[in-house]
């Protein structure tokens, strides 16, 4: 089934860590009524809408987006954003990530209940856009260009924050959807913040003050998994990171919430059909 009319991206091969980093950068026009989640991202995502019109919802609100708006995601924020199905969006976007991101974003006003900015200078952003693309698409010096689009990346938040200064939006709706939204996103900020922890659809429901079978149907119909499902998931996702450094199996066991080492390696290769020794191996025959 087709789902966009035109679509291009451009990946970074040589991102940094720690550092803020371009990851990728596209462009699209999707098909009417195509959408994307709900679901969470590991990485913080800008879209800037060229034409046409669609709907972007977070922590429990939806923002209806126009040519020359701009919708941020946060990484661990469910989000979810649908083209118009009579006059479908067309967008540019870059995502990236890095230690100083979040600081970088919330000292120009734009924070997860503050994430869609109006009236940007659509002019400039293509010209950035294409500049970040560019970059990124370099074939020699890798690790300059990425450098280089760290740059223009920058360049993209100024825009944002000057030309849409004082217009970070956020709603103050109300609606029982809301209310049910923004529980399902504490429930993911906790599991993805405390994963390393003994965890359990009990202690999570009473952390947060909710009803055990409530608060796991709301998150299956939000996410399509259930909050031990989600947990098991960042677990092996934040293991198999850790296997690529200098950690024991044992260690990763411990820091990812497992004690038993044997029970961990179990769990992961139900994940990943290997051990985490081989995972390991395989990891560092590809370096």
């Amino acid at each position: 089934m087709e789902t966009h009319h035109q679509f291009a991206v451009s990946v970074n091969s040589a991102p940094m860590k720690g550092e803020m980093s371009v990851l990728f950068s596209g462009r699209g026009k999707p098909v009417g009524g195509h959408y994307i989640g709900p679901a969470v991202h590991d990485h913080y995502l800008i879209h800037v809408v060229l034409a046409g019109e669609g709907v972007f919802e977070t922590l429990g609100e939806t923002y209806v987006c126009k040519a020359g708006d701009a919708f941020i995601i946060f990484p661990d924020i469910l989000v979810r954003y649908e083209a118009d199905k009579v006059n479908p969006w067309q967008y540019m976007w870059v995502a990236f990530t890095g230690d100083i991101a979040d600081a970088s974003l919330s000292a120009i006003g734009i924070t997860p209940d503050r994430a869609v900015i109006r009236d940007c200078s659509l002019q400039a952003m293509k010209k950035l856009f294409r500049s970040v693309r560019s970059s990124i698409e370099r074939e020699s010096f890798a690790s300059l260009g990425n450098m280089e689009a760290s740059g223009w990346l920058r360049l993209i938040l100024h825009e944002i924050a000057s030309q849409g200064e004082g217009a970070a939006e956020h709603s103050e709706s109300t609606a029982g959807q809301s209310r049910s939204y923004r529980q399902v996103d504490q429930a993911i900020r906790l599991l993805t913040l405390q994963y390393g922890q003994p965890l359990s659809i009990e202690s999570l429901a009473h952390q947060l003050g909710y009803h055990r079978a409530h608060l796991n149907k709301l998150f299956k119909e939000a996410t399509g998994l259930s909050p031990m499902q989600y947990l098991f998931k960042v677990r092996m996702k934040k293991a198999e990171d850790l296997l690529g450094g200098d950690l024991t199996i044992a260690q990763i066991a411990s820091s990812v919430g497992y004690n038993d080492p044997l029970f961990f390696t179990k769990q992961f290769r139900k994940w990943s059909g290997r051990t985490p020794t081989d995972y390991r191996r395989t990891l560092a025959s590809k370096m």
